[in-house]
């Protein structure tokens, strides 16, 4: 069984997975996993070749992680990813092969899921959530993006995520949740695994309740929460309507209306796709200015 872990940077995808890796499922020889970094001190969890290689099929399309490409339906059979293709065939022979449970996880994934779809087996999928509004402040404070490309890329991410695991083996994990309730919340993993036995073991129940530290956990909006005011009318306004899809996804179980998932993010997107447009150009407008200063 393959297990693929999904979900926007800065969503407790390294604690999901590093869950998921204590109930059975392999994520590749120690030494390839990247490093843990100050944002991030109990590690990533992340096989760095997959990493590479996603920051090659974004590159290949024209953006990267936080500036994503464009992704119009069929990219990923592209004649010029035929080399990343082979690349990830190798990634997958030369790491995985021979075990039954393996699995990955790279929050850009999200993005270049259809590239794996066609190089494996059907798989099953861990969706990991958090409140857009404690992603944005995370993304603002590490990248420094405003407000509305940090929701435009939690929604990006997220509705990718459920677009393309649409009708397969999939659970949605909020971070919230995994650190308020760790035990429940491995136990429900493991049903989703099939290791329930590996979630009693206490060696394993340890090694959770010591990686699991809520005070790296430094944004955290209050629950029951109303989007927070401030800012400018856009803002206040994507904030609002991103807050409502949140609300949306935490209900369990997820209602009708999330299976449309396009249906279900536009109303975010209408908000903040003009205004990261307007961003983008003044941005593009000062660079200019700075340009023509070194040239006079």
């Amino acid at each position: 069984a393959i297990t693929c872990v999904l979900g926007m940077h800065r969503s407790g995808t390294s604690l999901a997975t590093r869950i998921v890796n204590l109930l059975g499922v392999y994520l590749g020889p120690e030494d390839h996993l990247v490093r843990p970094a100050p944002d991030n001190p109990k590690g990533f969890w992340e096989h760095g070749g997959i990493v590479k290689l996603n920051q090659e099929i974004l590159g290949r399309l024209g953006g990267s992680d936080i500036r994503p490409p464009a992704l119009p339906p069929g990219w990923e059979t592209a004649s010029n990813l035929e080399h990343l293709r082979d690349w990830a065939q190798r990634i997958i022979q030369e790491e995985f092969a021979g075990k039954a449970s393996w699995g990955w996880k790279d929050p850009r994934t999200c993005l270049t899921l259809p590239f794996w779809q066609r190089l494996l087996p059907p798989m099953r999928y861990v969706i990991c959530l958090r409140n857009p509004l404690d992603v944005m402040r995370s993304m603002r404070h590490r990248d420094g993006l405003t407000a509305e490309r940090g929701i435009y890329l939690w929604v990006m991410y997220t509705r990718l995520a459920l677009q393309h695991t649409r009708g397969q083996p999939r659970i949605l994990v909020a971070y919230e949740r995994l650190v308020d309730d760790w035990r429940g919340e491995l136990r429900r993993l493991a049903r989703f695994l099939g290791g329930m036995e590996q979630a009693e073991r206490p060696d394993v129940q340890a090694a959770v309740r010591d990686f699991v530290d809520p005070n790296l956990r430094h944004h955290r909006t209050p629950r029951p929460a109303a989007p927070e005011h401030g800012g400018s009318e856009v803002s206040i306004r994507a904030r609002e309507r991103v807050h409502a899809v949140y609300a949306a996804l935490e209900r369990e179980p997820l209602p009708a209306e999330v299976e449309d998932v396009d249906r279900l993010f536009q109303p975010v997107m209408d908000v903040v796709v003009p205004e990261i447009e307007r961003q983008e150009q003044e941005e593009y407008r000062r660079w200019r200015e700075q340009i023509q200063q070194v040239i006079d």
